[in-house]
């Protein structure tokens, strides 16, 4: 053996010890550490280069050799290409010992059609290069800036181009964001990679065709007798031309006209270039509009910045639609540099649109090509910054409460990194949530202690100390005072606990594997399909016995199929894991339910009643506080109570299997007004209504419910930010501000999106007061398109 690896070139035992070297390095990073999309992304990008230049090393050796033959010449390149693809492929099953491979055919099959046709590839090429031009010099260096040539020309693809998403013969396939976990081997890629053999199949034949026996050269033209070779060669690689120019069609690029096409609908607002599903209606093209508008010039304000060019905003059907077209489904995002928001539709107002329009007005502060906070002008990015900043501008309130309030949950949990790890390349070593939530928290403190003019130079230096101004050990001493100051909910530690415990997408595992099941438990649950609903939690949980939400979806499943022992086991292993507060009221509500549906009312009111001050947030809780009046009718004893209790029980419990339609919710509704005297009839069926879209009928019927009253505080606070919604949709804007103060009252979370609609109102009655004529035509002239 030894002997045999002296006896190789040089840049052969190069090639061998970088691959080497490569594939140890990637066992120090679990999502690395095994055969997958992600570590054959990698190897593609690096091996393709270093088999060329040894392959071409090989062949201009092997010219001297006593009687050198095609077939022995191949025999050595792809080989070499194999026995390199090997190597880090031997490792990494090595290492799949200490690092669990959840997937290994998949992983073996990503390494197959990945580096390995890559490397192959390779060492074809430099085989015909050092056959055609062997006396070129530096033939090897060209040899391997071939691959890195067709990466550069993808790399520009998705630069100049709407895509995320790359193909290449060479490095295989990237599918562009981290945060995409539930990635599979997409049906372009097996084509492309049909390409890819037309294209090893039509270079082998134009070697063989050309070859001159005696100077063991290609030529320009056929030698006698290998006619058909060449034609056919020809051929091969006329039809792998071809599928380059028709790249878009086959699903390997996309194209600005590709993504038009396919949405259908357009229109130009006064900040926007907006494409849009071609079926939606006038009033709902016009409330996208004014959104973008709005949320643009939000940024702006909050930036101390301007954006003079319109911005283009991708609005897609659906999470498939948009990683079909552009390739990311669960991820939203902007291109800065190219001005071009692309997200999907999530109702209006869209929660995501805001923070990716802050992306784009953020470009003016940016530097380098990508226009974003970073290292050497922007080429090293800082994924905190960049994500930091967008979440801080736009300030919303998730799962009822504020991004202050989760960040002074997440200190008083010790829940906190050091700011040099979160603002560091460790950011996506944090679970995901967590690292946009605290850096949304910290910039946001930044601009109300320090002002916009730090934000800006924060992020155009990529630097927290120079933008600030402060060292930054004294800033997080600083904010850590300032959310200390705030007061916090009982509640929130725990809510804070269960929301951002987790891995980061580089240290989780299995995540596709993962991925993919919870999906399949969410879409089976969604079918009424409890049975394979649970048998996919068992999968999650022999992959990862800590992981509490599938314990606990698990634990209410088996409640829901009847099996209250099997819960109530599920249910001690949570606590004797010391799992979140909220995942064990989960199972507990679950239990709750099935003894509302075997008619045990007073074991289900004892539950529920229990469950009242535990930390679930806020949409759980009304749904809780439902179901305990539910329970309280049907122990009432009379008919009217009993029968209120089974229209309650069918809206927001049903029997398994059974699904409430908007259609049979409202009809439930209808069927429970009589038998109340209060608003909660209105409520239920005007909420069906507001999640149709449905905003006058919805606002009319939230009136009569407040005016009733609700029985719960939470119950009137929903009904009152719902009904000042729907005002808002129909431009009723006077009574839309009065709703709007009056929820502000009923939480600080609450009072921070009710002041977000308030700047809403505030820029929609000044442009009425415009009367911008103008720019009205114009949306008119496009709505139709």
């Amino acid at each position: 053996m030894r002997r045999l690896l002296l006896s190789q070139p040089l840049s052969v035992l190069t090639a061998l010890s970088v691959s080497l070297f490569v594939a140890l390095a990637m066992c120090t990073v679990p999502l690395l550490a095994v055969a997958g999309t992600e570590s054959a992304l990698v190897l593609g990008l690096v091996q393709p280069s270093l088999c060329a230049y040894a392959a071409s090393a090989i062949a201009l050796r092997y010219q001297n050799h006593k009687s050198p033959t095609l077939n022995g010449l191949f025999s050595r390149t792809i080989g070499l290409a194999i026995v390199l693809w090997l190597v880090p492929l031997f490792v990494l099953l090595v290492d799949s010992v200490r690092v669990r491979n959840c997937n290994p055919l998949m992983g073996f099959v990503s390494m197959l059609l990945g580096p390995l046709f890559g490397c192959v590839l390779a060492s074809v090429v430099a085989t015909g290069l050092a056959l055609a031009q062997p006396r070129l010099r530096f033939l090897p260096l060209l040899a391997a800036a071939v691959p890195l040539l067709t990466m550069l020309r993808a790399a520009a693809g998705m630069y100049f181009g709407p895509s995320i998403f790359a193909y290449g013969h060479f490095f295989g396939f990237f599918p562009g964001t981290l945060y995409d976990q539930n990635l599979g081997i997409p049906q372009s890629f097996l084509w492309m990679r049909v390409a890819s053999c037309v294209w090893l199949a039509g270079l082998a034949l134009l070697c063989l065709s050309c070859l001159d026996e005696l100077s063991f050269t290609l030529k320009r033209t056929p030698r006698p007798g290998r006619g058909v070779p060449f034609v056919l060669a020809l051929t091969l690689l006329g039809l792998g031309g071809l599928s380059e120019l028709y790249s878009d069609e086959l699903g390997w690029s996309s194209s600005p006209a590709k993504i038009r096409a396919a949405l259908g609908g357009q229109l130009v607002s006064e900040r926007c270039q907006l494409y849009f599903p071609r079926e939606w209606s006038a009033q709902d093209r016009e409330r996208l509009a004014q959104d973008c508008d709005f949320r643009t010039q939000q940024a702006e304000r909050w930036l101390g910045l301007s954006h003079p060019k319109l911005i283009n905003v991708y609005l897609f059907r659906s999470p498939a639609e948009k990683y079909a077209l552009m390739g990311a489904a669960g991820t939203n995002l902007a291109k800065p540099w190219r001005s071009s928001v692309y997200i999907s539709h999530l109702g209006w107002p869209n929660p995501v649109l805001g923070h990716e329009l802050v992306h784009v007005v953020a470009a003016a502060a940016g530097t380098g090509p990508f226009r974003v906070s970073g290292r050497l002008d922007g080429l090293w990015p800082n994924p905190a910054l960049i994500e930091g900043v967008a979440t801080a501008a736009a300030f919303q309130p998730q799962g009822g409460l504020t991004l202050h309030e989760w960040a002074h949950a997440m200190i008083e949990l010790d829940m906190v990194p050091p700011l040099d790890q979160l603002f560091g390349p460790s950011f996506f070593e944090q679970q995901a949530r967590l690292a946009y939530t605290l850096s949304g928290s910290l910039l946001h403190f930044v601009h109300e202690r320090w002002g916009s003019k730090a934000i800006r130079e924060t992020y155009r230096t990529g630097s927290l100390e120079v933008g600030v101004g402060e060292s930054l050990d004294d800033i997080d001493t600083a904010w850590r005072s300032a959310l200390k100051q705030q007061p916090l909910a009982a509640s929130a530690r725990d809510l804070a606990r269960a929301r951002f415990s987790g891995p980061g997408v580089l240290s989780a595992l299995c995540p596709h594997t993962l991925a993919k099941l919870r999906e399949s438990v969410q879409t089976d649950m969604a079918a009424g399909d409890d049975a394979t609903a649970a048998a996919s939690c068992l999968r999650i949980l022999d992959i990862d016995p800590n992981d509490s939400p599938s314990r606990a979806v698990l634990a209410s499943l088996k409640a829901r199929q009847g099996d209250v022992p099997g819960a109530e086991a599920q249910l001690s292993q949570l606590k004797a894991s010391n799992a979140a507060a909220p995942y064990i009221a989960s199972v507990k509500q679950a239990i709750a339910d099935q003894a509302l549906r075997d008619g045990n009312y007073d074991k289900a009111l004892t539950i529920y009643e229990g469950l009242s001050h535990e930390p679930v947030e806020e949409d759980q809780r009304r749904a809780l506080q439902v179901k305990t009046l539910a329970t309280r009718a049907a122990k009432s004893g009379n008919l009217d109570g009993e029968r209120q209790a089974q229209l309650l029980f069918e809206l927001l419990v049903g029997e398994p299997g059974q699904r409430s339609d908007p259609a049979s919710s409202v009809f439930l509704a209808r069927e429970l007004r009589p038998l109340r005297q209060d608003g909660l009839a209105e409520y239920l069926e005007g909420r069906q209504l507001f999640f149709q879209g449905r905003y006058g009928h919805a606002a009319e019927l939230f009136g009569h419910a407040v005016g009733k009253s609700l029985p719960t505080d939470e119950l009137m606070a929903e009904a009152l930010r719902t009904e000042a919604i729907s005002r808002l949709a129909i431009h009723q804007l006077e009574r839309a501000a009065t709703l709007f103060q009056a929820y502000a009252k009923t939480g600080n979370a609450h009072r921070a999106e009710a002041e977000d609609y308030l700047a809403r109102i505030r820029f929609m009655q000044g442009h009425n007061d415009t009367g911008d004529a103008t720019n009205a035509n114009t949306r008119r002239s496009h709505a139709a398109r």
